[in-house]
């Protein structure tokens, strides 16, 4: 269990999330994310030499990206601290916040930014050496729809990988249909009010579109509406499969973060001090190959062993769900009430820039235990290689 790590209440951020080749297809991802945040500091009042740490969590290479924590970290306004830069696929944001509160918990640092972003769109296409090749004929690899397409351990898709899921738990397409349109109707409780509940920790995103034109980018970007007769008349994608384009995520582009500091200073920092929010406790694990939706269930329920909580106990629940069969396993295994089951909707729905996939379901997680007036709140989700990562938070 962790016991010194807190994050302030709205010490935390995220951009809109942008369906790929949309509006942040050409923003690099290093500077785009140091931009936001500095927007986010300014709102807040932070300095941004409060910092004694950084945590930068990216999956998707940029240019100069090899040199992308100090740079990052010089971006924002602080050239005295860095850090490691941390690349996990879809569990990166659930990693850089377990590294984080492990630094607190060690007093290496007292406060640390972790700051997740990510460009999905236009990303890289590498030529690797290959001497041996025929006349020394490189290798090509697309970084994305390569490692969408071919798990080398596997040998298949991350897509197949969820169809050997549902087929071995014996999920049928009309569950998967019906998850998808319940997550849709539950992220349109995020909409309601004119944004209301997004608004209480998105930030806009500046693109300079010309040396005259700049807009803000200030709300999600792609999202595709959802019917209960659109999902039944869509074909699964994959023949003898149950998946449909409607019931798995998109790639996208967008930038979160948040600080991860001390009890103390957690509350110097926070909005409202009769608020606390810590983090308790991370799990990890590895389904059996080619079974990557099925790893969200063991890596929650260790989160949940660490922490010393059950599922009773939980007063919300947030998953990475690039498939519809993550959450229809994982609520049957582990008995989740729809409830408290990812409410005002997911990655499924909003789309997956990677890196900051996690960390805007974790913030979501924090906001609406806020609305509940506390408690105990649990993030889970899938990782390529049939992983997983999770994270139980307690707010006050």
């Amino acid at each position: 269990m962790i016991k010194k790590a807190y994050i302030p209440y709205k010490g935390y951020w995220s951009s809109p999330f942008c369906r790929w080749q949309g509006k942040l297809q050409n923003e690099n991802a290093i500077l785009c994310g140091a931009t936001t945040a500095r927007r986010f500091m300014k709102q807040r009042g932070f300095s941004p030499e409060i910092f004694d740490g950084l945590v930068l969590g990216t999956t998707v290479p940029q240019k100069q990206w090899f040199f992308a924590p100090p740079y990052f970290a010089s971006l924002i306004g602080n050239e005295k601290i860095s850090g490691p830069l941390m690349a996990q696929a879809c569990a990166t944001s659930a990693v850089s916040v377990q590294y984080a509160a492990n630094t607190i918990e060690s007093e290496i640092h007292r406060k640390i930014l972790v700051a997740t972003t990510d460009r999905c769109s236009n990303s890289p296409s590498l030529l690797w050496p290959n001497p041996k090749g025929l006349g020394g004929k490189p290798e090509f690899e697309t970084w994305m729809a390569d490692g969408f397409e071919m798990d080398p351990v596997a040998e298949v898709s991350a897509l197949q990988t969820a169809e050997n899921v549902g087929k071995e738990s014996g999920i049928t397409k009309e569950e998967s249909d019906a998850m998808a349109l319940s997550r849709y109707e539950k992220y349109r409780d995020s909409l309601k009010n004119n944004r209301e509940f997004q608004r209480r920790y998105m930030i806009g995103v500046e693109v300079r579109l010309s040396k005259r034109e700049t807009i803000l980018v200030d709300e999600d970007e792609g999202i595709i509406p959802c019917t209960e007769d659109g999902l039944a008349g869509l074909k699964p994608v994959l023949p003898g499969g149950i998946l449909t384009y409607g019931a798995q995520t998109h790639p996208a582009d967008a930038n979160a973060g948040m600080i991860i500091t001390t009890k103390e200073e957690a509350a110097e920092l926070s909005d409202d001090k009769r608020v606390t929010i810590q983090i308790l406790s991370y799990g990890y694990a590895r389904a059996k190959k080619a079974h990557m939706a099925a790893a969200v269930t063991p890596c929650a329920e260790m989160a949940l062993k660490n922490a010393d909580i059950k599922v009773a106990d939980l007063g919300a629940v947030k998953t990475h769900n690039p498939f519809t069969v993550n959450d229809v396993l994982m609520g049957k295994l582990m008995g989740i009430d729809e409830k408290i089951f990812n409410n005002y909707g997911s990655s499924l729905i909003y789309g997956h820039p990677q890196g900051p996939t996690g960390m805007r379901l974790i913030i979501e997680l924090i906001e609406e235990l806020v609305l509940k007036g506390g408690g105990y709140g649990l993030f889970a989700g899938c990782a390529a290689g049939d992983s997983g990562a999770g994270l139980v938070l307690k707010v006050n």
